[in-house]
């Protein structure tokens, strides 16, 4: 529920609510209330999530296999409500070389404890948002609204082939 919750209200009240949770947490390394999201700064775990020594500007410390996790929270718009998202930024370090690789949340090399940490602070986000969510029947949450439809194809065309969407500025 937590991750698919949707929430109603004042935009800033709920931003700045998600932003008490996660500066709560972990350090910030920036936020914005104008694009509606944060950044925390980056951290290193050893592969048994304990806090790692060293940091990026001093990456020799950081231990071989270490990960290094930044979450990156946004509040995303879904009609007249807001989801808040969790998106983490996942690296690891391997011994010799000279840059982390990046690691894809669903990675199977990915420890337990990484996706552990992002459903906490989710569900955190989730407890402090209570007062804003938006209450369906039966208790669920709605599910996503339903994606634009795509664009008709141009009859002149020779090709038959849609017109291309703009991108939005």
């Amino acid at each position: 529920m937590a991750k698919t919750a949707r929430y109603t209200g004042d935009k800033l009240a709920i931003f700045n609510a998600t932003k008490a949770v996660v500066e709560g947490k972990y350090a910030l390394e920036k936020s914005d209330e104008t694009t509606l999201g944060m950044q925390t700064k980056a951290r290193w775990y050893t592969a048994d999530g304990i806090t790692a020594p060293g940091n990026d500007a001093d990456f020799r410390q950081v231990p071989d296999r270490a990960i290094r996790v930044v979450h990156v929270v946004r509040m995303l718009p879904d009609g007249d409500n807001w989801i808040v998202q969790d998106e983490p930024v996942l690296m690891r370090r391997i011994s010799g070389s000279p840059q982390p690789e990046k690691l894809e949340v669903k990675d199977p090399s990915v420890p337990g404890w990484t996706t552990s940490q992002i459903d906490e602070l989710q569900f955190e986000i989730y407890q402090a948002l209570k007062p804003y969510e938006v209450k369906s029947p039966g208790g669920m949450a709605p599910g996503p609204a339903a994606p634009a439809p795509a664009p008709a194809a141009d009859p002149g065309a020779a090709t038959g082939d849609p017109i291309a969407p703009t991108p939005v500025q």
